[in-house]
């Protein structure tokens, strides 16, 4: 729309130009452009929403729409009035007005209205709602209470007017207003119960008329369920309990009816017996043994010896099971006890450290702990250039790695075949705890993989671990 409203005035301001060059060349040129033609105002014009910005020689909000072939329809809201005059600047605002389609009880008219909202478009069409009116919006169902919070603008409104119908029921008489459009949905809306062999008048299939009168005739008949038989009786008592002594139908022990035995009757209603049954069972289960650790300073470190085998124990609870007509429908715990309690496993470990002497080619080492550990080894190189240990220390021979759980560092240690190494580094997670990686420079590497003694030197460390990890 921009593009044409501006294309239009420049159509224009030419032909206009052209015309006053006429003029003034017929008058000898007396007369100056800026005499003949007044400046151009700067309107902006805003449709819808879209905003354009023109030039124009109009000299009212009339003139420039019909300069710019913009007309108005029913509805439609200009602001301001077509009759003001242009001034510099100005801005002027066109909103088009929305078809809606209203249905009142069957009968439509159509709307053109700027209202999105649908209680203000019914308030513009001096359309009122009772409370009980049944109101569809854009096909949703919903209340005269919800249209002022209604989220979206509505393009269809469709109203069913309630109207007020008296129910007899039985002689009681009750004053509705519904919208509902038969009778039978008319009794449902109202919480009425019917049953097949009561008479309603008018049918429900009838439709609701202003100031209808529905009459129904109750009958009296009764179903009884008991132990797997149905009896189909009649009564002249008022309760439930009256039903089943003229039946002769009995309620013992834990038996009971629904409904309740002081339930009031109703016509058609069916009553249950639920015969009960309960009995207590025993039940048993497992309480599984712990085993649990403990330090032994009599057994040398590394030895572990079980002082007591494990046992399980036993839980009993009484269990009461309700049955319902034969169907089991609950079990309830009514106490438990131990009846056999677990005896836990017990396993000693060696605390008692023994120093030890072992003879190695560079003479006798004292020891105070021996593990049997897989060896691997590395260097330098191998980890692109890195030297320094998890410790800080350059790598070099005599340095191994560990994983400190197992072995804390600092901890001298002595294998054969590679000698003495102290515990100052340690490498990516393992799966097995008890290996060691034994550290070489670059120029005298020497590879390992096989399982060795490696043995703990003395002096012991400050932290000893006696009980080392499984994994």
């Amino acid at each position: 729309m921009r593009a044409l409203i501006t294309n239009r005035l420049m159509w224009l301001g030419a032909a206009a130009l052209g015309t006053l060059l006429l003029a003034a060349l017929a008058f000898g040129g007396a007369l100056s452009l800026a005499m003949l033609r007044p400046a151009p105002l700067d309107v902006t014009l805003m449709i819808g929403g879209e905003a354009a910005f023109v030039q124009t020689n109009a000299r009212s909000v009339a003139d420039l729409l019909a300069e710019l072939d913009v007309s108005l329809n029913a509805g439609d809201a200009l602001a301001p009035s077509a009759e003001t005059p242009l001034t510099a600047n100005m801005v002027i605002q066109i909103d088009r007005a929305r078809t809606v389609s209203v249905v009142i009880d069957g009968v439509e008219q159509t709307a053109q209205t700027l209202y999105t909202n649908p209680l203000d478009i019914l308030d513009s069409l001096d359309v009122a709602l009772n409370a009980a009116d049944i109101v569809t919006i854009d096909g949703v169902q919903t209340s005269a209470a919800d249209l002022l919070i209604w989220p979206v603008p509505a393009t269809s409104i469709n109203i069913r007017r309630a109207r007020a119908v008296t129910i007899d029921d039985a002689g009681e008489q009750t004053q509705i207003e519904t919208a509902a459009a038969t009778v039978g949905d008319a009794l449902f809306e109202a919480g009425v119960t019917l049953y097949l062999a009561d008479t309603v008048t008018p049918d429900l299939s009838s439709p609701i008329t202003d100031a209808l009168t529905i009459s129904i005739s109750r009958s009296q008949p009764l179903s009884i369920i008991a132990d797997g038989v149905t009896l189909e009786t009649r009564t002249q008592g008022t309760t439930v309990g009256d039903a089943l002594a003229d039946a002769g139908v009995a309620l013992t022990g834990l038996d009971y009816a629904i409904p309740a035995e002081n339930t009031p009757l109703i016509a058609g209603m069916t009553i249950r017996i639920i015969r009960v049954t309960e009995i207590v069972e025993v039940e048993q289960t497992v309480i599984p043994f712990e085993s649990v650790l403990q330090a032994d300073a009599e057994l040398e470190l590394d030895q572990q010896v079980v002082r007591q085998e494990g046992q399980n124990g036993i839980q009993q609870t009484n269990i009461r099971i309700r049955y319902e007509n034969g169907v089991e429908i609950s079990r309830t715990p009514e106490g438990s006890s131990v009846a056999l309690a677990p005896i836990n496993r017990v396993v000693a470990y060696g605390t008692r450290i023994v120093l030890r002497t072992l003879d190695t080619p560079e003479g006798p080492r004292e020891y105070w702990r021996v593990l049997r550990m897989y060896a691997t080894s590395y260097h330098p190189a191998a980890l692109g250039g890195d030297n320094i240990t998890a410790t800080g220390r350059v790598l070099t021979k005599g340095i191994v790695g560990i994983d400190p759980k197992v072995i804390p560092y600092g901890t001298q240690l002595y294998v054969p075949g590679y000698g003495v190494g102290v515990a100052a580094d340690t490498g990516g997670p393992r799966t097995f705890r008890l290996w060691i990686d034994l550290g070489y420079d670059d120029e005298n590497w020497v590879s390992w993989s096989k399982y060795v003694d490696v043995y703990l030197l003395t002096p012991l460390p400050e932290e000893i671990i006696y009980l080392l990890p499984e994994r």
